[in-house]
């Protein structure tokens, strides 16, 4: 499949606020090439290195440049007119710096050959080992999720979905309903009904995300009637919202952002069993209380909060009214 790239060249404080712009509309399909990062690393020594290239380091350390990935569809080309119709307002706000805006033409193969180099087997938790399906290893008494993420966000290396995992064991999943919301690559719904769970209904906004989530429960052995991978924003759609409501479940997953989880936790609310577990995550530090406040007025009771690297991630159960 291929794909088309916008690239907006701003400052930090720009692509901060683009940034931002994308993830509240539903765009996450983004990379941000920022030269401060890579001096940082070097100043830090956070990452291990012996050497590096001083032609690594460009000219220009101020310019930051968000490339956004677009698939060939209608919803790529309705999102690539907000894209640039946002980058375009951007240029009468001095503090971003001079804008430019490109565009070119990607191939997801590309994108495949470069993450197969980073993507190798991980243990999460005590149950489960994440792995590409390329690659073998010994399982070590785990559950084996093999995910293929592609050009979809869910590889269990990142903090929000790592602490979904690992707080995805410990619930009650023999027999669940499940909800997946923003199921990405499809990881989190996978993984509750490999380990136990009997139903999942995995929905993103994503088109290409539905069709991955598909792909990777074929991956695991997941039968077909075993999840449901919808497309679509429950926010604003009201028929998607309407199969939903359609079920009840006995636990949901959400890694979103915090903002979107506080306008979907009555929703929440209205489709959990009383008792059922919710795990939040994709909760940046700064908005971890604004989440636990929304969910005490819609009637859960967090049971833990599990931090790593200013990332959150809630666990709580809903309570009888």
């Amino acid at each position: 499949m291929k794909f088309d790239e916008i690239t907006v060249k701003t400052n930090t404080p720009g692509a901060d606020f683009l940034a931002g712009e994308l993830i509240v509309n539903g765009i996450t399909s983004f990379a941000i090439n920022d030269p401060k990062d890579f001096l940082q690393i070097i100043d830090e020594k956070s990452v291990p290195f012996d050497y590096y290239e001083s032609d690594l380091i460009p000219e220009d350390t101020d310019s930051v440049s968000v490339t956004v990935y677009l698939t060939q569809n209608a919803q790529g080309a309705e999102r690539r007119e907000f894209v640039l119709k946002t980058a375009n307002s951007m240029k009468s706000r001095p503090e971003f710096g001079v804008i430019e805006i490109s565009g070119s033409v990607s191939d997801d193969k590309d994108w495949e050959n470069n993450w197969k180099e980073f993507f190798h087997p991980v243990k999460i938790g005590e149950m489960l080992m994440i792995k590409p399906s390329w690659e073998d290893a010994d399982p070590e008494g785990r559950t084996v999720l093999e995910i293929d993420p592609e050009s979809s966000f869910g590889s269990g290396r990142h903090e929000t979905t790592k602490l979904c995992l690992e707080s995805i064991e410990k619930l009650p999943l023999a027999g669940a309903e499940v909800l997946d919301m923003g199921c990405g690559s499809g990881i989190l719904g996978i993984a509750a009904c490999l380990l136990g769970a009997s139903h999942c209904v995995a929905v993103d906004i994503e088109e290409n995300a539905v069709a991955i989530t598909e792909k990777n429960a074929r991956i695991n052995g997941i039968e077909e009637n075993k999840i449901a991978a919808l497309c679509g924003n429950i926010l604003d759609n009201s028929e998607l919202l309407g199969e939903i409501k359609s079920r009840r479940y006995d636990i949901i997953l959400s890694n979103i952002v915090a903002d979107v989880l506080v306008e979907m936790l009555p929703i929440f609310a209205d489709v959990i069993t009383d008792g059922g577990r919710i795990v939040l995550s994709g909760i940046i530090s700064a908005r971890k209380e604004k989440v636990l406040a929304a969910l005490a007025e819609n009637s859960f009771a967090v049971n833990k909060v599990n931090e790593e690297n200013d990332w959150v991630a809630i666990d709580a159960e809903k309570t009888a009214l």
